[in-house]
């Protein structure tokens, strides 16, 4: 029977039979290189029982289907740690965190002494009070079509329009957080560097900002893929692509695959011995896993080192703590712990953060370490501040900036950012090649850290979260770029 190979993910290869068309998965990864000889022989044995189960009338596996299964057990503690490359700063590892659909009004909007706002602008020129933020809300639109209607050419009082994925009118644009209810966000930014000039790369949605963090650009893109959070990149379904805008970005005037070729800082690590880069997210076929950005750049997808470096992140904690750690890290959550509305709770996803970073602060990589934490997109969210404009793509509205890390510059930083400019940092301080025009315009993040007087670490406590029921509505045939 004649057969082909589709994609191997992080869970399984799969064999696509040609006479059925049914596609046979089985596990390969995460098992140490010296079990891999008897592993390939235990599939064998199991590939030829689901050849068996073909004949016998079961029902197809779909390869593309959503995968709820958690992840696998975390390595038994023998992973290694991973070399220390050679940095003009104290930090020797870089964790860049990038949580969902927030703006800096919308979480820190009352924090003292940032420039925050308790009022917003509406489009017949009346001020609306910033309401209390709810832990779980209805998802926004937020596509670049409706950033730029509510920027509008830096007025910033298009969000009066704003319509909810069901398509009805909503004022949740104009909410913020309270003082005291995200406490480990708030704990944070009290403590180590808390960022209001942190804008997103692109004024848009998740995919093309995503890119930014990675490579500095979004390869020409301006929009995500019409599919969900399961399938953004090389191992998604063939035929999944975005648009290609026109060169004012007003029209679309193409499409592409959403497996890019494009530079990124993981593929240039390979020629600087030491530099190491690690990206942990949810697994193929999840929700969340088409945040786990790098899945989209074709050179390191398809690099044969790809499993040595992509982990679920179930696993972060556990590698934390034997030392595990790569000289850049890339991590994204899973869609429920994500703070994405739409479902998720922000409670939630702020104890998700939290356990990340208490990790981090618990282990002797803390006096080493710079996290930082943005949110990738506006997500519909009310905010102030008009976006500089410093290229045809850039720049979109406000992300909070978190700094977290025993050199982070105390208080608020007021320096102009973009998710390019952690990539710069990480650049300069690892000696790597800056990539594109973007990178070399931006500022740089070093500007938010303080060599002389390193700070301690902060436990941040967990918290029990309201029981909220909660019931997301869209539109039917509506586009959901997240």
């Amino acid at each position: 029977m004649a057969s082909s190979r589709t994609p191997c993910f992080a869970r399984s290869c799969c064999r696509l039979e040609a006479e059925s068309g049914v596609a046979v998965c089985v596990p390969v990864r995460f098992f140490p290189a010296g079990r891999r000889a008897a592993l390939q022989l235990i599939l064998v044995v199991i590939g030829l029982v689901a050849l068996g189960l073909l004949t016998t009338g079961e029902t197809p596996v779909d390869p593309w289907a959503p995968v709820k299964a958690s992840a696998p057990p975390p390595p038994a503690p023998t992973r290694d740690p991973l070399p220390v490359a050679r940095s003009t700063t104290p930090i020797k590892h870089i964790v860049y965190i990038v949580k969902e659909n927030r703006t800096y009004d919308n979480l820190f909007g009352r924090f003292p002494e940032g420039d925050g706002a308790a009022t917003g602008k509406a489009l017949d020129g009346t001020t609306i009070p910033l309401g209390p933020l709810p832990d779980k809300q209805v998802d926004l639109q937020h596509n670049h079509f409706w950033a730029v209607k509510d920027i509008n050419d830096g007025a910033m009082n298009g969000f009066s329009a704003t319509k909810d994925k069901a398509g009805h009118q909503t004022t949740l644009a104009y909410t913020t957080a309270g003082p005291r209810q995200l406490p480990d966000y708030w704990g944070w930014a009290h403590r180590y560097g808390l960022g209001d000039r942190m804008f997103t790369s692109v004024p848009s949605s998740s995919y093309p900002n995503h890119l930014f963090t990675v490579a500095g650009q979004s390869a020409g893109v301006i929009d995500g893929p019409n599919t969900g959070t399961r399938w953004w990149g090389c191992d998604g379904p063939p035929g999944t692509t975005v648009p290609i805008p026109s060169a004012d970005t007003m029209s679309i005037i193409g499409r592409k695959s959403v497996c890019v070729d494009i530079p990124s800082v993981a593929g240039q690590t390979t020629r600087h011995p030491g530099v190491t880069w690690s990206t942990y997210g949810a697994m193929p076929g999840q929700l969340g896993y088409g945040w786990v950005a790098l899945d989209a750049v074709k050179r390191v997808r398809e690099s044969v080192t790809w499993d040595a470096h992509y982990a679920p992140w179930q696993w972060f904690a556990s590698d934390v703590k034997q030392g595990h750690l790569a000289s850049i890290t890339w991590m994204t959550p899973p869609f429920n712990e994500s703070d994405h509305p739409g479902g998720p709770s922000l409670c939630q996803g702020e104890n998700w953060t939290a356990r990340q970073v208490n990790a981090i602060e618990s282990s002797p990589l803390w006096k080493s370490t710079a996290i930082v934490i943005v949110w990738d997109d506006f997500g519909g969210f009310y905010d102030h501040v008009a976006p500089p404009l410093v290229d045809r793509f850039g720049l979109g509205p406000r992300s909070p900036l978190l700094v977290i890390s025993p050199w982070a510059k105390r208080g608020i930083d007021h320096a102009t950012y973009d998710f390019t400019s952690v990539i710069k940092f990480a650049a300069e301080n690892f000696g790597l090649p800056l990539l594109t025009s973007r990178e070399r315009k931006v500022n740089s993040l070093r500007s938010a850290f303080q060599f002389q007087h390193p700070l301690k670490p902060w436990i941040a406590p967990l918290h029990t979260c309201p029981k909220v029921k909660f019931t997301q509505t869209q539109a039917a045939g509506a586009i959901d770029y997240d």
